[in-house]
């Protein structure tokens, strides 16, 4: 992957919009009825002493103050998606890497990465910014491993609405015309808030035109949940992490699940896994001066080798006269 993150990520007050005309009206009705339930609390401890009135007051003042911030809260809610600015990738697939829906990587890769993960998660979004950036560059760019996504969008449960499984449901109709990754890092990039309204149908489908996805498909794909049941079902059967919770991003190299999913700890799975075997640690090399402590005695020179005298000759054997 190759990353061009701007000076940093959007946040939701940043974009939030003005409070809204309807938002005041609400707000001006919920202080009226607070005003009517002050008098009515009134009216109810006039008979029952002081101590009656003041509790009665209170209960009211409270009721009131939480209906002016609901009020204004489901207001804002509902008008902040639509404004939200919408942002390029931070960081894009490359293009180059074949892929097969929503599988990224060659199909004879000898290793496969089954990542579980919610478009609403904040983590998720740090892994894909981050780790997963770096996975796909050394091991699925170079055929080594796939990666396998998973929809697991758990954060409707916790927070109420349906922006996890829209989000996921338009990821899907964008795989159906072959830009899952690309619709994928654009999720990811304009991420907001849980249930900020950042991923309503109106803003995702605004996302799938700049993507460059058919409209005239993408748009009812969106607007009918066409995949709805298929993510429902796929988050049903999410794995279940060792304390017997659910949690996003789940990770597993070749079936096995992930105690974290830091790039450190993932690529020394996927390294066992392809079964190469860790550098040994250098042992440190000795210093110069320990090196040249003892010098190498200079050779001793061989002496010259004594002269052979030479032989002293016979003489000649006297003859002897008959």
């Amino acid at each position: 992957m190759t990353s061009n993150r701007p000076g940093g990520r959007p946040t939701s007050s940043k974009n939030a919009p003005p409070t809204s005309r309807r938002s005041a009206r609400q707000q001006r009705i919920a202080q009226r009825e607070a005003n009517r339930n002050l008098n009515r609390a009134g009216s109810y401890g006039s008979g029952g002493g002081s101590n009656s009135l003041l509790i009665g007051t209170a209960i009211a003042v409270v009721i009131g103050v939480i209906v002016i911030v609901a009020a204004f809260v489901l207001t804002s809610s509902k008008a902040a998606g639509p404004n939200l600015q919408i942002f390029a990738p931070t960081v894009s697939t490359p293009p180059s890497i074949p892929s097969s829906g929503r599988t990224l990587g060659s199909p004879d890769a000898k290793v496969t990465l089954d990542l579980w993960s919610d478009f609403q998660c904040p983590y998720c979004r740090d892994f894909w910014h981050d780790d997963e950036a770096q996975l796909i560059d050394k091991y699925v760019k170079t055929g080594q491993a796939k990666l396998v996504w998973h929809d697991e969008t758990i954060i409707d449960a916790n927070v109420g609405g349906t922006e996890s499984v829209d989000a996921a449901n338009a990821s899907r109709c964008a795989a159906d015309q072959g830009k899952f990754w690309q619709y994928h890092d654009w999720l990811y990039t304009n991420q907001y808030a849980e249930a900020s309204g950042a991923f309503t149908k109106d803003r995702l489908k605004t996302i799938g035109s700049k993507v460059g996805l058919d409209m005239t498909t993408f748009g009812p794909c969106v607007d009918n949940g066409t995949h709805d049941a298929e993510v429902r079902a796929e988050t049903a059967s999410a794995p279940v992490n060792s304390d017997g919770t659910h949690g996003t991003p789940t990770l597993l190299v070749n079936g096995t699940l992930m105690t974290g999913f830091d790039y450190a700890t993932v690529s020394a799975a996927i390294d066992k896994a392809l079964g190469v075997t860790p550098s040994p640690t250098p042992s440190p090399t000795p210093g110069a001066s320990a090196s040249a402590a003892t010098p190498t005695p200079a050779a001793t020179p061989t002496p010259a080798a004594t002269p052979t005298p030479a032989a002293t000759p016979t003489p000649a054997p006297t003859a002897t006269p008959t």
